[in-house]
């Protein structure tokens, strides 16, 4: 019962104002999401979402939080330094080096007397020399002179000072560690610990406040502010809802809201398309009342109207067995079709139309390729009243019969008011909804073949006065293919 109730008062369809608030609010949605998701703003996000979750990261913080100076390596090589400042050795070769006397031998033990000096020692201790000297004519020899002049460069007081320096301690640990590997590791150490960026580490890691100083903490601040970002907690909001999987499933083909002050000739004719092509003309079939004219065309307010009047013209009517002929018309009506600029084979072909009056007026969105069929028809008006519609394919003519496949709808005064008729086509099944509710199916003489869209206004019967104007009206037309 509460079924006929709803089709009887015209119910069984959702408000279309509604509906199609929902679907414009809907692809807005998707439009800011797409955009949104390609943002600097969520890149940022999805970059700092990855890094503070690292275990890496997770590890930077906890030390920042915990770690203190004495846990480092750092600490380590601090300590290490330390302990070979305070090395006995160390110390005695530091105040060596720093006294000087170590350069001040160098200096001498590079100087012409004390270098005849070991020329001369190396002379003078030889088993040569000694016999030379137990010769009875010693004095009379070089070598006499030789240890005259040795014994006079014992007495300088530069070569005696070395000579003593020598057989100190302290130059023997001097010698021992010069270019030794603790000495090196002790100048590694130093020049480690001295450096200014050691110094700001360790002032860094002493610092109680290290980590709200840190890089980290900044990062993480900026993360949780991201979080909160409105932008965000929306887009994570839809990615989580997933709303808008339908409608990614669909590219936009073609549109047209007739937001200008006239036709576009670039998408639309106004004839037949066979009409235009062989001879850019419009005619009528037989049997038709009206004949096709431009001037029934009228786009204003991003509606686009067909209007069908009372009005004698003259035009041609296609005889399929005499071909075309002139006709006097009583009537005129209007045409558009997207054959010399859109065609499409599967895909989603949805229009926004209201119309004043039924039967016998046709109004009707349909489809077709090359041939006459098949041929679509998304939705007709073939009966009066205007509470029933039909939709469905003719596949076949044959002998004079039409092989159809049609449904009559009904549910809803489709006079009075705009109603947004679609057709869902695949290769297996075709789909009609007026305002997205299912309204007929169908999966057997699918078309396989692409087609153009087609939206006119017919007339198989004489109207009466009362009757006209008849006007098809449509907001806006969109179709889709599948991704």
């Amino acid at each position: 019962m509460a079924g006929i109730l709803k089709i009887f008062f015209g119910k069984k369809f959702p408000d279309t104002r509604k509906y199609e608030t929902q679907q414009d609010q809907l692809r807005n949605e998707y439009a800011r999401f797409l955009e949104l998701g390609n943002s600097s703003l969520y890149q940022r996000f999805l970059e700092l979402d990855t890094q503070v979750h690292s275990g890496e990261f997770k590890q930077r913080v906890y030390d920042l939080k915990h770690k203190k100076f004495k846990d480092t390596p750092e600490y380590q090589k601090l300590k290490r330094f330390k302990s070979l400042t305070n090395n006995k050795e160390i110390k005695v070769y530091m105040k060596f080096y720093r006294s000087g006397k170590a350069q001040k031998m160098e200096k001498i033990q590079n100087s012409e007397p004390y270098k005849r000096f070991e020329e001369l020692k190396g002379i003078v201790n030889t088993p040569e020399f000694y016999k030379e000297k137990s010769s009875p004519d010693f004095k009379k020899k070089e070598a006499y002179k030789q240890l005259k002049e040795y014994k006079k460069l014992q007495k300088d007081n530069s070569i005696k000072w070395l000579l003593k320096t020598e057989k100190s301690q302290a130059y023997k640990i001097y010698k021992k560690l010069d270019g030794s590997e603790i000495l090196s590791e002790y100048y590694e150490l130093k020049a480690f610990v001295e450096s200014p960026d050691f110094k700001e580490y360790k002032a860094f890691m002493e610092d109680r406040r290290k980590f709200q100083k840190s890089e980290e903490a900044s990062l993480l601040k900026e993360y949780a502010e991201l979080k909160k970002d409105k932008d965000i907690v929306w887009y994570l909001r839809k990615k989580e809802e997933k709303p808008f999987e339908e409608l990614k499933k669909w590219k936009l083909t073609f549109e047209d809201q007739f937001s200008g002050t006239s036709l576009d000739q670039k998408k639309w004719i106004t004839a037949y398309y066979w009409g235009k092509a062989l001879m850019n003309d419009s005619y009528s079939l037989e049997g038709e009342k009206q004949y096709y004219s431009p001037a029934n065309i009228e786009v204003r307010d991003s509606v686009l109207r067909i209007i069908t009047r009372k009005e004698e013209i003259e035009g041609k009517v296609w005889n399929p067995q005499w071909g075309f002929r002139k006709q006097k018309f009583k009537y005129t009506s209007g045409l558009i079709s997207t054959g010399q600029s859109f065609r499409q084979k599967y895909g989603r072909f949805e229009a926004k139309v209201r119309f004043n009056k039924a039967y016998p007026f046709i109004h009707a969105f349909w489809m077709v390729g090359e041939k006459m069929v098949p041929h679509i028809d998304i939705f007709k008006t073939m009966y009066s009243g205007g509470r029933l519609l039909e939709a469905g394919i003719i596949s076949d003519i044959e002998r004079k019969t039409v092989k159809e496949s049609t449904k009559r709808i009904n549910g809803a005064q489709f006079t009075k008011d705009f109603f947004i008729y679609s057709l869902d086509w695949s290769e297996n099944e075709m789909v009609w909804k007026i305002n997205g509710v299912p309204v007929y199916r169908q999966t057997h003489n699918i078309p396989q073949e692409p087609m153009y869209l087609t939206f006119c206004t017919t007339l198989v019967e004489e109207p009466s006065e009362s009757e006209l104007p008849a006007i098809m009206e449509i907001n806006w037309i969109r179709c889709y293919k599948k991704v």
